[in-house]
């Protein structure tokens, strides 16, 4: 890599910390993160916490794409596409859209446990960015949900996909098998996309 590309690669590095700003760790990358994220790696910074009566888990992450901005975004568009995207998700359906607003619903599997809720979905063209809540108006078997993914654009072929989510999987059997293994599956899906954008693999 040369040292104008690397230059290129680390002045956008620094953009995508304004976008984890909204959920968990928003301090600038470090640069041990960035020499990860060069090398194409996941960057992870997972965060527990308890806000308002729910335990949370999550944080953010980051990693690079081998695909332009416009490209990685379009394919996050496409609800077909979330179960190659966020891992354990087996279906993901559009109930209802409205302009930049969709109504979402969600099962994720994990052997004979089953998990679904609905997620308020807003798009943000002109930043790139979507975000995602739990709709607590219909039915779900988590307690609570919310979090954001950004396309970046810090090179003309290449991408930086940022991720931020913070949920409480609640009590009982769905907590008990599912929540062991959400440390390892909920900062994962920048590099599921990655893995499916480059290779059609995905989660």
């Amino acid at each position: 890599m040369t040292r104008a590309r690397a230059w290129a690669i680390v002045v956008a590095l620094g953009l995508t910390g304004l976008a984890a700003a909204q959920i968990g760790d928003s301090s600038p990358l470090t640069a041990q993160e960035r020499e990860r994220l060069v090398a194409g790696e996941l960057v992870r910074r997972p965060t527990r916490n308890r806000q308002g009566g729910f335990n949370y888990v999550g944080g953010t992450s980051f990693q690079r794409v081998a695909a332009p901005r416009d490209r990685v975004w379009a394919q996050i568009q496409q609800v077909e596409s979330y179960p190659h995207l966020i891992p354990a998700l087996y279906e993901a359906r559009l109930i209802e859209e409205h302009g930049n607003e969709r109504i979402v619903h969600m099962q994720h599997r994990y052997s004979f446990v089953a998990a679904s809720y609905y997620a308020r979905v807003h798009t943000v063209p002109a930043e790139h960015t979507v975000h995602f809540e739990l709709d607590p108006t219909r039915p779900h078997d988590v307690r609570a949900g919310r979090g954001f993914i950004t396309i970046d654009r810090y090179h003309r072929t290449e991408s930086m996909v940022s991720w931020g989510v913070m949920a409480d999987a609640g009590a009982g059997l769905i907590s008990g098998i599912l929540g062991p293994l959400l440390d390892d599956w909920i900062l994962r899906t920048p590099e599921c996309v990655k893995d499916f954008i480059e290779s059609g693999t995905g989660c």
